[in-house]
């Protein structure tokens, strides 16, 4: 048996032991990690494991990538361009762009159509968005704005109906599917609401973030190591042997952080990770997401209701009815304390604005508005309308040949 058949013989028999009894009893076989083909659905993000029965499948989303965490250098996540573009090529994924200042996710004019039955629902407006290499933003609005709509078409999800989407080198609106299989194996991690969602609750904590590298045919030892070493980052190193049960809800959230971490992906995606948790326990899951952020330069983006999420994040964007309406910054005080949230509105490339309501209502503008530039151009001026009424009265030939 040749050294490649023998690992790959070990990875199956390690899979084999996370499989439900019934699965492992009649000796199936875990799933292949090859690509599927073209018409074979597209897996979940990396941590998605729906339920017992459907372990070994689920898994094999969780990527092909183990590698060591690439610190933000420059502002980008690799210190090394050279060793970060043959880790690329190696696994799979698109270089990234050379230019450091390039956004790491970048939307335009972003539309998505829903069409149940004959109705036609608009979930997102024309978003636009960019997001830096290794920046940490966090994204609110009430419910039905858009928000997740937003983060699943970032997760490979769902796709846009029209507009523009880049998350690194790949355009999500023109992505075959066999590459979006790709795109959410390796350059993406998942981290659900439902804390019964991001696990696999027959396998200890350290079984969760090993089962995603062994379908991947990551050995033993590399395996070991990642798994420590996110451990260590999160601080639940002597929780590695604990069942997903026998955890706190906040406990289990950063458990998920780590299998959502596991191939290390460039970029996190996370869904109201802290929705069923307390204060407490919500404020700890946004201290371990900010930890990761930094000390591995991924890129993560989280949607939240949050009230202080501004605390936590680089800055906040809020959207309203499927369109970007303004986004806000926590500035730093003198006094030392957190400082205060300045909101900053949004103008996008074709010029809209988006007021907030509060704005409309105080202004009453229902309808049209005047605009003007200051003489010096340093600012512009926004004041409610009327539409004049046109006079009845033509010109003077006109009122002659009436007569």
């Amino acid at each position: 048996m040749t050294t490649e058949n023998r690992n790959r013989s070990n990875n199956d028999d390690y899979v084999r032991q996370f499989m439900p009894p019934e699965r492992r009893d009649n000796g199936a076989a875990p799933s292949s990690p090859e690509p599927p083909a073209a018409d074979e659905p597209a897996p979940m993000p990396a941590n998605a494991v729906p339920s017992g029965a459907a372990v070994a499948t689920a898994a094999v989303a969780a990527g092909a990538s183990i590698g060591e965490p690439r610190p933000p250098a420059n502002g980008r996540p690799g210190a090394d361009e050279s060793a970060a573009l043959a880790l690329a090529m190696s696994d799979g994924r698109q270089p990234e762009p050379d230019d450091a200042t390039t956004a790491y996710v970048e939307a335009n004019d972003l539309f998505k159509i829903y069409k149940p039955a004959d109705l036609e629902v608009v979930a997102l407006r024309g978003v636009d968005l960019e997001v830096a290499p290794g920046e940490l933003i966090g994204i609110v609005g009430a419910s039905g704005s858009g928000k997740t709509t937003l983060l699943n078409i970032l997760a490979g999800l769902e796709r846009p109906s029209a507009g523009r989407i880049r998350v690194g080198a790949r355009d999500l609106l023109d992505i075959s599917d066999r590459e979006l299989v790709a795109y959410r194996r390796r350059e993406v991690g998942f981290v659900w609401q439902a804390t019964g969602r991001n696990l696999v609750p027959y396998l200890n904590v350290r079984d969760n973030i090993e089962l995603p590298q062994a379908i991947a045919g990551a050995g033993k030892q590399p395996r070991r190591e990642r798994a420590a070493e996110l451990l260590a980052a999160l601080q639940m190193s002597d929780k590695a042997r604990r069942y997903p049960s026998e955890l706190s809800g906040g406990e289990q959230q950063r458990v998920a952080i780590a299998v959502a971490l596991a191939n290390n992906p460039p970029l996190l995606l996370a869904d109201e990770p802290t929705g069923e948790l307390d204060t407490n326990m919500a404020e700890d899951v946004f201290r371990m997401l900010q930890r990761i952020n930094r000390r591995f330069g991924v890129t993560v983006i989280i949607v939240t209701h949050y009230a202080g999420i501004a605390n936590w994040v680089d800055r906040v964007v809020r959207i309203r009815d499927g369109r970007i309406g303004s986004e806000s910054y926590l500035t730093s005080s003198y006094r030392g304390d957190s400082g205060q949230e300045r909101e900053y509105l949004v103008v996008d490339r074709a010029g809209r604005l988006q007021l907030p309501r509060e704005f409309v209502e105080q202004l009453s503008m229902d309808g049209l508005a005047s605009a003007g530039i200051a003489e010096d151009g340093g600012g512009i001026t926004l004041r409610p309308a009327t539409a004049p009424h046109r006079s009845r009265n033509r010109s003077d030939g006109d009122a002659g040949d009436a007569g």
